[in-house]
């Protein structure tokens, strides 16, 4: 049967995947712009008992899932009495979405956001439906994307090639791309932008600045925002743009639009598409360098494999300005490959407690020197990405500081069809630096500024590729590998071994007869030592932080102790945790390879027993009886069981059938018998509940399944 050990982390590894930080431009024309879309064939009552119902959903869910019980010293009661009465005279979806952002803003956080249906990317038909036999059924029943979901996602591949910055209140062009239409235009670094399509861009910033209700959401990407609202659009379109040229001349241009590099990512759940950046190359001086320009799925494959090829560089420049954040998890699949020893990138501080971001070594981490680039529009997950890099010691950091923009958050759908973005934790550094506000301070502040531009260089870059350049000396601090005192908890264990337990007094021998009624009420000893393998599949649904998840579950187990967790889940991929026999891994899409270690793999190794339920005594020398207690319907005999290392673990078997009900806070029910075995075919926890469709014994499986997955993180 499913180890309750191993559901532990089975619910740790869903919790993971649901650490994102998502952030996208928001459109403030298309969201003051145009009437209210409408659902179906709902009338006015219906329409309003939905906006009142959304309201309801934004009020309470930040209620229960804000990290600060204080809610920062905003009374947020007083706040509901103030806006509900406003919510009840609104007539458009629309106009409820900008109430509840300016609602959001009184917490005065980041990652508070309404995302209106209207400004969701969408991907077509041919891109976004899977090619499984299951996927395809489902396509069918998918709503189609609406054309202005798809005319955003137009609009966020197709441009001119350029990025911007506001250099002494003048937006600068610090970028252009190679063989773009800009740069075939004659656009170049270090022109100043005067107007866009007609209108100046001192209007444009009066404009932005004046929309009010947007400001937590676009204050550290006003570049962003004119690059998407004003350069990009329709593809085969044209842009009018006037600028200033190195000797200050007024000069004006029309340059066409085409399809960006880049690629839109796949939808991740609640979490809609993003176009994502990404660039890799060398330097005249042998220096790497990485750009991208989001934390998404679609960066693990190509960062693994760009630092692959400058394995024999002698240093790397990670350039991560105007990185608006992503996916929280990539923190330590990202981390892995350049950390070579266990570090430590943060905590995520909620109202339940803490979780750390632990970074385990990939196989081979590259080992030269390491720069990070940042700014002041580097959010969110590139900001705690950095500061770990930092505070390790493992890379110097060179630029500005950057938006003090780190909430972790996730989405939610709401019943309009808008997403909801709210955070659910604070974070700190690894020495315990609150980021949200302050941001991340570089340990070598270099400006860009125009004449540097202007003159073909990018000093932000200059500066961090010469302190790591052969030759350079010594820049770059000896990593310190910093630690934070841990919640007493087993699954936080990780390194080490752990105390020896006091075994003294043995298995009581009450206890052994509890034991020995469980064995046979599974279907006893003769019948389980038939058994060599067991393939279960099912499926797992769960919640974490107010945000429902589910996927696929296969779990494979041999004889005597290996075994293997898939977990499907959709637009994240597989994600494994297995055991060889001799040693035990964890893979994940979003988080890499990691090898498990120390009190965490005796752990495991106890857990891969493929007979755990005839060898209980030999696992927990330890046994008492504690009584009895209620579980469900049920009374149950309560056995306080203790391993010769780790926690003890409380275990409730039925008093009336011996079956094992529950073990610590995992429940075992739906038991059926499956050739003469009794398996629980639901298993649940607070977070998650795997409910089995069928099981299989004496399968054969070949031992490599039970290995790692050979990629670029393990290779």
């Amino acid at each position: 049967m499913l180890k309750p050990r191993t559901l532990r982390l089975v619910v740790l590894t869903i919790l993971c995947a649901q650490l994102v930080a998502w952030q996208h431009p928001v459109s403030a024309q298309v969201a003051t712009s145009g009437a209210s879309p409408v659902v179906g064939k709902t009338d006015a009552g219906e329409a309003a008992v939905r906006r009142s119902q959304t309201f309801e959903i934004v009020w309470q869910t930040v209620k229960d899932y804000h990290f600060d019980p204080n809610f920062g010293g905003v009374n947020w009661d007083a706040v509901k009495a103030e806006f509900a009465p406003r919510v009840a005279q609104t007539h458009t979806d629309r106009e409820l979405h900008w109430l509840l952002q300016q609602m959001l803003n009184r917490l005065g956080k980041s990652h508070f956001a309404i995302v209106p249906p209207e400004s969701i990317p969408a991907l077509p038909d041919d891109e976004s439906d899977t090619d499984d036999a299951e996927g395809a059924g489902d396509a069918a029943q998918k709503k189609k994307p609406a054309k202005d979901n798809l005319d955003i996602t137009e609009r966020l591949t197709h441009g001119i090639g350029i990025d911007l910055r506001v250099i002494g209140g003048a937006v600068v062009i610090t970028r252009v791309d190679v063989g773009s239409t800009a740069a075939r235009a004659g656009l170049r670094t270090g022109f100043v932008i005067k107007s866009v399509g007609g209108v100046p861009v001192g209007r444009i910033l009066r404009e932005m600045d004046q929309e009010v209700v947007f400001q937590p959401a676009v204050r550290h990407q006003i570049p962003a925002e004119i690059l998407y609202e004003r350069f990009n659009g329709e593809p085969d379109t044209s842009v009018s743009v006037s600028y200033l040229d190195a000797r200050n001349v007024l000069r004006r241009v029309v340059v066409k639009r085409e399809r960006l590099r880049g690629e839109m990512s796949a939808p991740l759940q609640s979490f809609p598409p993003q176009f994502v950046e990404f660039e890799s190359r060398r330097l005249p001086s042998g220096v790497g360098y990485i750009r991208f320009n989001v934390f998404a799925p679609s960066v693990m494959d190509k960062f693994c494999a760009a630092l692959r090829g400058m394995s024999d560089a002698p240093g790397v420049v990670i350039d991560l300005r105007g990185n608006r954040g992503g996916i929280l998890g990539m923190l330590q699949g990202l981390g892995g490959l350049l950390e070579s020893h266990d570090a430590i990138f943060g905590e995520m501080r909620t109202r339940a407690g803490g979780a750390i971001f632990r970074v385990a070594p990939a196989r081979h981490p590259y080992a030269g020197a390491l720069a990070v680039l940042i700014d002041e529009e580097s959010q969110s997950a590139s900001e705690m990405f950095a500061s770990g890099l930092q505070e390790s010691g493992r890379a110097v950091l060179v630029g500005e500081r950057s938006a003090g923009a780190t909430l972790p958050s996730v989405a939610k759908e709401l019943p309009t069809g808008a997403i909801l973005q709210y955070a659910f934790a604070d974070f700190v550094s690894p020495y315990g630096k609150v980021l949200e506000g302050q941001g991340v301070k570089p340990d070598v502040a270099v400006k860009l500024d125009r004449r540097s531009l202007l003159a073909g260089h990018d000093p932000q870059l200059d500066a961090a590729a010469a302190l790591i350049a052969p030759g350079a000396g010594s820049t770059v601090r000896a990593p310190t590998y910093a630690t934070i005192e841990l919640p007493d908890d087993a699954e936080t264990v990780v390194a080490g071994q752990g105390a020896r337990n006091d075994l003294a007094g043995g298995v009581e021998p009450q206890v052994a007869s509890v034991i020995e009624r469980y064995v046979e009420a599974v279907g006893g000893r003769a019948a389980l030592e038939k058994i060599t393998s067991r393939v279960s599949t099912g499926t797992f649904e769960g919640t974490s932080m107010g945000v429902a998840t589910g996927g696929t579950v296969e779990i494979i187990e041999k004889a005597p102790d290996k075994n293997v967790i898939l977990l499907g889940v959709p637009g994240v991929g597989v994600m494994r945790r297995g055991f060889t026999g001799v040693y035990g891994y964890e893979q994940y899409a979003l988080v890499g390879f990691r090898e498990i270690k120390g009190a965490e793999l005796d752990a495991m190794r106890l857990s891969s027993d493929f007979r755990w339920s005839l060898d209980l005594k030999e696992h927990y020398p330890k046994m008492v009886l504690l009584g009895r207690e209620r579980v469900g319907d049920a009374d149950a005999n309560v056995v306080e069981a203790t391993p010769p290392r780790g926690f003890p673990s409380k275990f409730y078997f039925d008093a009336q059938t011996g079956l094992l009900l529950r073990q610590d806070s995992i429940y075992f029910e739906d038991y059926r018998a499956v050739d003469g075995i009794r398996i629980p075919f639901r298993i649940r926890s607070p977070l998650i509940t795997i409910k089995l469709k069928d099981v299989k014994h004496n399968v054969a499986i070949d031992d490599a399944t039970f290995a790692e997955h050979k990629d670029c993180f393990t290779q």
